[in-house]
């Protein structure tokens, strides 16, 4: 495609294009490194940051649309089967998959499959301004959340009246002209959604980068949380006057700590201006900080643990000939041998990828997956028996030792985007048990929704070496799963 003489060889190269429109010329338009903005004057310098964030909701919307039609095949796929109830839905398949793809959360995941049938459905016309460059994703979601639930007549005018403005407008701007467009025209559906809402009222805690955490009282009837700040505050104001230095907002997160720690308002008072520097006392000290893991977040352990407390690691190299089939080299590999297995399994399968079509991908890849968990069920079986005359443990329900070992060698959920703390999961066996065995390398911490997504017949998830798994999508994508630390 080529480029407009003017917009490559004019001195003013943005000059007069604030609407120039997004897509594939506006992305070469924008190509190019950054010692061409150098020569751009400041409005220029605007102009093409404009351009950019157009060209990204176009992108944005793409995004949306690809994952509105993946959800729309799979949901059909399964509306002509027989669904089963103890396994995830189609809709919640496909979250999963897009949390895999873009590496995500589910919960973000999910948002955004929200936010794609929306764009591609009831609120077409905003998803066609999402493309056009007209808004952003943030004003889109804007209009999805507050339109959500409500009746689809005033759906349409809400939309109608909403994006009249909306390029002009910031999100905060946007959502005050909504909410009063739809207390107009809704008032009955906007007192359902509240008390929908509050039916759903929850506590959330998270960690900050900071190494701090939030705490946070979600969706409480609005006389309930203004009630309970406005009770805070005053009696924070009235510790500022007595002679407390420290800001409204530390006194009063210090007094919320005390009075959610069982502290009587009026004990809370008095210990604050008692310890009007008490920061420190906030923070835990070093007796109070849990050890560090053996291995750094993110690092995998390359060494396997024998029951005979020797090490062993697979063969490494399997894109040449056979898969490793047992003997001395699948039992005492050298330091670093399962990292490179993984590598090598990623090779084969990539290699694998390469050769068919998409159409034949997710049988391929599947058929790759079986022969290399084949090939390396010897050798894993000697690995991991060791030096026992039996492989595995009696019984279906794994001793408290060897849940502890799965573990540690696996903090969270081995689904790629989760973070469910594996003390929370289901101890699974990758091969149910019987035929499956109760042993290391047969088990993984899955969360309770990830372990019913391993059900489902579209996906797979295969346990090749103790630790090491590897997930196949109903579309062919795979992902290897290695511990964390053994």
């Amino acid at each position: 495609m080529s480029v407009p003489a003017e917009i490559v060889g004019h001195q003013r190269e943005w000059a007069d294009r604030e609407w120039f429109p997004p897509g594939p010329q506006l992305a070469i338009c924008l190509s190019g490194g950054k010692e061409r903005l150098a020569d751009l004057t400041d409005d220029e310098l605007l102009q093409v940051a404009a351009a950019a964030r157009r060209q990204t909701s176009w992108a944005q919307a793409r995004e949306l649309a690809a994952i509105a039609e993946l959800a729309q095949r799979r949901t059909q796929a399964e509306a002509d089967g027989d669904p089963d109830y103890r396994i995830l839905s189609a809709r919640e398949s496909v979250t999963e998959e897009v949390a895999a793809a873009l590496t995500i959360t589910s919960n973000a995941s999910a948002t955004l499959l929200h936010l794609a049938e929306n764009l591609t459905g009831p609120l077409a016309a905003t998803g066609a301004a999402l493309e056009a460059g007209r808004i952003d994703l943030a004003k889109a979601r804007v209009v999805c959340d507050l339109t959500d639930q409500l009746p689809e007549p005033v759906v349409e005018r809400v939309e109608a009246a909403a994006l009249e403005k909306a390029s002009t407008q910031t999100t905060g701007q946007l959502r005050r002209r909504i909410r009063r467009i739809v207390q107009r025209l809704a008032p009955e559906a906007i007192e359902e959604r509240k008390r929908d809402a509050v039916r759903r009222r929850r506590v959330e805690l998270w960690d900050n980068p900071s190494g701090t955490s939030d705490l946070a009282l979600c969706d409480l009837a609005p006389e309930d949380a203004h009630a309970i700040y406005n009770k805070i505050t005053a009696a924070a104001h009235g510790i500022g006057h007595d002679g407390d230095t420290r800001s409204l907002n530390t006194i009063r997160a210090d007094l919320a700590t005390h009075l959610l720690r069982g502290s009587p308002l009026p004990d809370a008072i008095r210990d604050l201006l008692a310890n009007p520097c008490a920061d420190a006392d906030l923070v835990s000290r070093p007796d109070d900080v849990p050890s560090a893991p053996a291995s750094p977040p993110g690092h995998t352990s390359l060494t396997v643990t024998m029951p005979n407390g020797a090490s062993g690691t697979p063969s490494s190299d399997i894109t040449r000939g056979p898969l490793p089939s047992g003997g001395s080299e699948g039992r005492h590999g050298g330091e670093g041998e399962l990292s490179v297995l993984a590598d090598v399994i990623d090779q084969r399968l990539t290699q694998v990828g390469g050769r068919v079509s998409s159409r034949e991908l997710p049988g391929e890849i599947r058929r790759a997956v079986r022969w290399i968990q084949r090939g390396l069920a010897e050798a894993r079986e000697a690995a991991c028996r060791g030096d026992d005359e039996v492989h595995g443990r009696p019984g279906y329900r794994p001793p408290v030792a060897l849940r502890r070992e799965i573990e540690a060698r696996h903090a969270t959920c081995v689904f790629p985007s989760c973070n469910q703390p594996s003390h929370r999961c289901d101890l699974d066996h990758t091969v149910p048990w019987r035929p499956g065995v109760t042993c290391r390398c047969n088990l993984a911490p899955l969360c309770r929704r990830h372990h019913r997504l391993k059900q489902r017949p579209d996906w797979r998830l295969v346990q090749v070496w103790p630790g090491l798994l590897i997930w196949v999508t109903p579309a062919g994508a795979w992902y290897i799963v290695r511990p964390d630390r053994q």
